[in-house]
Parts: C-alpha cells; structure tokens; sequence
C-alpha cells in the first residue's frame, strides 16, 4: 500500500513538472501564453487529478481545441497589463515618489486582471463560448465567489514572487499551481458540468 502511494506521488510530481515544461516551452511566444495556460488547466485537471488521457496528449489537445479563443483573450489582458504598468510608471513619475495614492489608485486597473485572470483560463479549457460571452461569465464568476477569487489571486501573485525570487524554480511550478488553483475551482465548476455527457463523466467526479 505504501508502496503504491509512493509510486502515485512520485507519478504526480513528475507530470506537473512536464505540464510545466510544456507550459514554458508553448508559452515562450508570449502571445500564446493564454491558450498554454487553457492546457496547462485542462491537462492537470484531466490527467493528474483524475487519471485520464496521456498527458502530453491532452495537452496538446487542449492548446489546439482552445488556441484562437485563448490568444485572444490573452491579447486584452496583456494589453490590459500593458496599460497599468504605463500607468504606474506615469504616477511615480509626477509624484517624485517610489510609491503614493496616485501610483496606487493608477495601478486599480491590475484588480480586476487578478480576480479574473486565474477564472478565465480555466473557463476557456472546460467550455465553449464567445469573447464577450467569456468575458462576461468570468466576470460573474469572480463577484460571485469572492473569497475564492483572492484566494485564486494569492495565489498567482505568490507564484510571481517564488518565480521573481528563485527564477529557476519556473519551470516547476506552473503545473503544481495549476492543480492547486483547481482544487478552489473545481467545486465551482462542478454547478455548471452536472449535465455533462457520459463522455465526460470524469468532470464531475
């Protein structure tokens, strides 16, 4: 028995850090980041978490069934990030000061890019809809669960930081901040699958 968990354990780690790989690897472009981290989502959730599919298999899948709308919504948030980095750096600027209520009321546009960001990706790996469509869900998703958007929001800014300090822990970490995202999403989710053919039965397990 022990053995056994032993073995899971050790299979566990060694996929998250090949979702991680393979994250970094598709998201070197920068523009492809979006549809990477639809992957990433889909093959931790599908693969790791429920024993499902190969996983590089389903990675690829996911980042081929999900590249056009996830690109594209990836586009508005960099452009979204672009804007308030500009911002900030306008404020600092007219202050004179490393940091002060304009730099941070310039920097008010990151809010809603972190209570959403961890949603959005994770919506586009699990459900067809339009760009608007998305965008609108996803918002009601983050002001509907509250609590659990900054947990999710915690939790990306704590990845940041890990990544910022110790950088060559990258490549190991997107994979297990994915499975750690989904154990906050998953249940939210779970309200929207309980329709879901047999095919996808594995979702609502």
């Amino acid at each position: 028995m022990k053995g056994s968990r032993l073995v899971r354990a050790l299979t566990w780690v060694i996929d998250l850090v090949l979702c991680g790989l393979l994250w970094c690897l598709c998201s070197l472009p920068v523009v492809t980041a979006g549809a990477a981290s639809a992957a990433l989502y889909y093959a931790v959730v599908k693969c790791v978490r429920h024993e499902r599919g190969t996983l590089r298999r389903v990675f690829w899948e996911g980042l081929r069934s999900n590249f056009k709308s996830g690109t594209r919504l990836w586009l508005l948030y960099l452009a979204a990030i672009a804007v308030g980095a500009a911002n900030v750096t306008a404020a600092r600027q007219w202050s004179g000061e490393g940091f002060s209520p304009l730099t941070a009321l310039a920097g008010v546009i990151f809010l809603p890019v972190a209570l959403t960001l961890p949603w959005m990706f994770a919506y586009v790996s699990r459900f067809d809809n339009s760009f608007g469509g998305s965008l609108r869900f996803v918002g009601f998703l983050a002001l509907s669960h509250p609590g659990r958007s900054l947990l999710l929001a915690a939790e990306l800014l704590g990845a940041l930081l890990i990544v910022w300090l110790i950088p060559y822990l990258a490549p190991l970490l997107p994979g297990a901040i994915a499975l750690l995202m989904s154990l906050t999403i998953e249940p939210v989710f779970r309200q929207y699958t309980g329709g879901a053919s047999s095919g996808d039965a594995w979702y609502n397990e």
